[in-house]
């Protein structure tokens, strides 16, 4: 079985908008080191932004109630669970 991460090579697109960001220095450092096995895995580096907006576009397209959302579904909103979590 090929052992691959999961983000796919990114290629810019549509014009950009410009958004501040913090994160928690263990995230960041994460980040970092995912930074890292992308330019090993795709032989190619990439900016942390572009990196964070590749992450953050898989997610959205992964998330099922959120694509069923945005195609006109009248879903409502899951029931949180004990743990603050959607069901």
């Amino acid at each position: 079985m090929k052992r691959t991460i999961k983000l796919r090579p990114q290629e810019p697109d549509a014009p950009e908008r410009k958004m501040g960001l913090r994160l928690p220095g263990r995230l960041a450092a994460e980040l970092e080191e995912y930074r890292d096995l992308y330019a090993q895995t795709h032989r190619r580096e990439i900016d942390l932004a572009a990196l964070i907006e590749g992450i953050l576009e898989q997610f959205l397209a992964s998330d099922p109630f959120f694509q069923r959302r945005r195609s006109g579904g009248t879903m409502a909103a899951p029931s949180p669970t004990p743990d603050g979590r959607g069901a």
